[in-house]
Parts: structure tokens; C-alpha cells; sequence
């Protein structure tokens, strides 16, 4: 009996330290949201937020890349489409629609309409791959848009400014394209290579975007106005640090060591807790709460969300399960 409690003991220790790093990963991610919106409120744009948090994160591990070497060039070689594809879309394109939309409605809005990207996966292997999903996914896919029909509020003249909407379901279709497209790739890229490289070329992309004019790129330094957190000035330098080494490195690294133990399946139903941070920070650095009907929407998209995590692997995409599905490794 002992003996099999002592072979048990690494299993369960190393189960508890990957939902330690799973919650500090959600957590992590959770500052992101109020934090750029003060830089943006402040004078910033979308895209010049993007581009400190991810760039910052960047130079930071291209140092560690340069010193571990975990065969980066072998990986660019045998998976460099994947590789590039997970840098435009999962890292700059789901920020960029996040903290674009975070300029037209509530931080935990925005956040919420990102996660539909799930459920978009969802319909497009049943429409397109006919692959029809479980009931139980079913379900859940007509939860989440009736979550969202009433965060949306769609019936009342108060309802959310359309850009804002939009920018949020563009952040979900870049979540969901990742899927879809890394699926047919079959990367066996390291997690390491995977998060650095991804920083690097998401970084490149949000910055060539600026350079051509598509997406403003504004750091506002010294902002245009205080940068307002919990009702004080505290500058730009202390929420630039927090945007790359907290929410982006910190972030991405606890994500990655919290799959390596529990899987990418538990690991993204851990990182839902990232609503949950993102609202409570919001709250309490920006007096920003949602209304009753986003409050009572945002319950039911996440429980949807959580019932088509729980469906069967055969109607996930390949990658999902692999190196890049978890919300960890996406943003």
C-alpha cells in the first residue's frame, strides 16, 4: 500500500504543479486586458499595446533561444508555415482584435467575444469537413451563441458599439484559422521554439502593418494623458513592463509548463479562469464592470465553451491536442 502511494505521489505532484502553472498562466493573461486599456485610454493605440507586449516578451526570448539552441533552424525548416502562420495569427492577429475592440466596449466583452472561437472551429469541420459534432457539442455551440446574443444585447437600442463586435469576432476567427490551418501541418515543433518564434514573427507582422499604414501603431511616450490605474498616475514604463514580462512572458511560459503536465484539454479548461482574472482586474485598476445581461451571457459562452472541450478527440483538429491547441500557446 505504500509502496503504491510512493509511485502515485510524482503523478499527483506533478498534476498540482501543472494547475498551479495553468492558474498563474489565466491569471497572467488576466492583467493584460485593464492594463492596455489604461496605455490606451492614455493616447496608445491598439497596436502600438501589441507591439510593446509581444516585442518586449520577443527580445527576451530570442536571448533564451540564442542560449538553450533547441533547434530552431531544424524546426523553421520542417515547420515553418506553422510557425508563421501561428505568429500572424495567433499571437498578433488574436491580440490586435482583442485590444482593438477593448476601444468600443468593455474589456471582459471583448475578451468573451474571442472566445467564440471555439465554437467557429466547431462549424467549420461540420460544414466543411462533414464531421458532424456530439449532441453535448451541439449543446454547447448554441449555449455560447446564446451567451453572446445577450452580451450582445441585440434587442435593445443600448446595444454595443459594432466596432467593437467586430473587432472581437476577428479576434475569434484568428484563433479559429489557427486551429485550422496548423491542423494540416503536422508541427512537432518544441514549446519553446514554438512561443519564441511565434513572438518574434508576431511582432514583425503587427510592425510591418504599422510601416504600411494598415494598423495604427501609436506608443504614445510620454503619453498623451496619465496612464490611470486604481485611480493613480502610475506612467507608462510600469504597464509597458507588466504588458511584455507579465502578461506576455510570464503568461506564455506558465501556459507551457501547465500543458506539459496536465494536456492541452485540461489546460485550456484552466486557462477559461482567465475571464474570471480579467474581469476582477478590470474591476479593481479600472472600475469597470460588465451589466447584468453581459454578466448573465458571459456565464452561458463559457459554459458552452466548456461543453465542446468535452467532446471527443475525433472531432477536435489534430493540433488541438498537440503542441499549439491550448489558449496557452495562442496568445
Amino acid at each position: 500500500m505504500s509502496s503504491l502511494r510512493r509511485v502515485g505521489s510524482p503523478g499527483r505532484s506533478r498534476t498540482t504543479t501543472g494547475l498551479a502553472l495553468g492558474v498563474v498562466s489565466a491569471a497572467s493573461f488576466g492583467v493584460a486586458g485593464p492594463v492596455a486599456k489604461a496605455l490606451i485610454d492614455a493616447g496608445w493605440s491598439a497596436g502600438g499595446a501589441v507591439l510593446v507586449r509581444i516585442g518586449g516578451a520577443a527580445v527576451v526570448l530570442l536571448v533564451v533561444l540564442a542560449v538553450a539552441r533547441p533547434g530552431v533552424l531544424a524546426a523553421l525548416r520542417a515547420d515553418g508555415p506553422a510557425l508563421l502562420l501561428y505568429g500572424a495569427l495567433a499571437v498578433a492577429g488574436v491580440q490586435v482584435g482583442y485590444f482593438s475592440a477593448m476601444q468600443y466596449v468593455p474589456v471582459a466583452v471583448a475578451l468573451l467575444l474571442e472566445y467564440l472561437g471555439p465554437v467557429l472551429v466547431i462549424v467549420w469541420v461540420w460544414l466543411v469537413r462533414r464531421r458532424p459534432p456530439s449532441r453535448m457539442t451541439v449543446v454547447g455551440a448554441a449555449l455560447a451563441v446564446a451567451g453572446l446574443l445577450m452580451v450582445l444585447q441585440v434587442w435593445s437600442a443600448g446595444a454595443l458599439d459594432w466596432r467593437g463586435v467586430a473587432w472581437g469576432l476577428f479576434g475569434a476567427v484568428c484563433w479559429a484559422s489557427y486551429f485550422l490551418v496548423v491542423d494540416r501541418a503536422g508541427a512537432r515543433t518544441p514549446p519553446l521554439v514554438l512561443v519564441g518564434v511565434g513572438m518574434v514573427i508576431g511582432t514583425l507582422v503587427v510592425a510591418l502593418c504599422g510601416l504600411v499604414g494598415l494598423l495604427p501603431v501609436v506608443v504614445a511616450v510620454p503619453p498623451d494623458a496619465p496612464v490611470v490605474l486604481a485611480g493613480a498616475d502610475v506612467g507608462w514604463v510600469l504597464p509597458a513592463a507588466v504588458l511584455a514580462l507579465v502578461c506576455a512572458l510570464l503568461a506564455y511560459g506558465a501556459g507551457v509548463g501547465a500543458v506539459s503536465r496536465i494536456g492541452a484539454t485540461r489546460g485550456s479548461l484552466v486557462a477559461l479562469l482567465e475571464v474570471v482574472a480579467s474581469a476582477l482586474m478590470t474591476w479593481l485598476l479600472l472600475g469597470e464592470l460588465p451589466g447584468p445581461w453581459q454578466l448573465a451571457g458571459g456565464a452561458l459562452i463559457l459554459a458552452g465553451v466548456v461543453l465542446t472541450r468535452a467532446r471527443p478527440a475525433a472531432e477536435l483538429p489534430a493540433v488541438a491536442d498537440g503542441h499549439g491547441g491550448s489558449r496557452e500557446n495562442r496568445r
